[in-house]
């Protein structure tokens, strides 16, 4: 999902890494907030001036589980993530935007009964807008497919633009179906999310 992410809650091993909020992190150095900056965003033409941008790949592994999600069962959700990052800098060489196109080859399980289905193809691009005087992210837009689980008939999925609060993770703006972005509402807790499953994996 996700908002993408040095360690993610939930433990797990990562190929690349994410930052305390669980977004894609740059290889050395500074985190690039997954699984999302603004529309229409600014900066660009600022960066075409000053420093070019640049442009990272990062790979992570993540598992997020909670024991009682569901009450009597708990749910899993393995994270396999690929994201190619390219960062955005003013004429003073300050970061002032991240792109990040993340593809996701994930599964989720119910921890009782090891039902495990999968959550794929999950493709989406989130930009992080910068203050460049204080570094801080202030702004996460989100557009593309962040969950994508199927089990017959059913189907679990999150997909649509979706503006998050770069700070508190409040949801500004959102269209289209988020019931997993939604449980994650003034947080950047992913297993805050885990309830969500918890229907499909019944």
């Amino acid at each position: 999902m996700r908002l993408v992410r040095d360690s993610l809650p939930g433990g797990g091993s990562t190929r690349g890494g994410r930052d305390d909020n669980g977004l894609a992190r740059r290889p050395g150095g500074g985190s690039d907030d997954a699984g999302v900056g603004g529309p229409g965003s600014t900066g660009g033409a600022e960066a075409a001036e000053g420093t070019p941008p640049t442009r990272t790949e990062t790979d992570v592994q993540i598992v997020h589980s909670d024991p009682a999600a569901c009450g009597d069962y708990g749910v899993e959700w393995n994270i396999d993530l690929h994201s190619v990052n390219l960062t955005f800098f003013d004429q003073a060489g300050r970061r002032v935007k991240l792109v990040q196109h993340i593809t996701e080859d994930n599964t989720v399980r119910n921890t009782v009964t090891g039902l495990t289905l999968p959550d794929s193809p999950v493709d989406f691009v989130q930009t992080s807008m910068f203050n460049p005087e204080t570094g801080l992210r202030t702004h996460i837009f989100v557009v593309g497919t962040s969950v994508n689980v199927r089990r017959g008939s059913q189907h679990l999925v999150d997909r649509g633009p979706i503006l998050i609060d770069g700070q508190t993770g409040r949801i500004l703006f959102a269209a289209g179906p988020h019931p997993i972005r939604r449980l994650l509402d003034g947080s950047f807790d992913i297993r805050r999310a885990l309830p969500g499953f918890c229907d499909i994996l019944r």
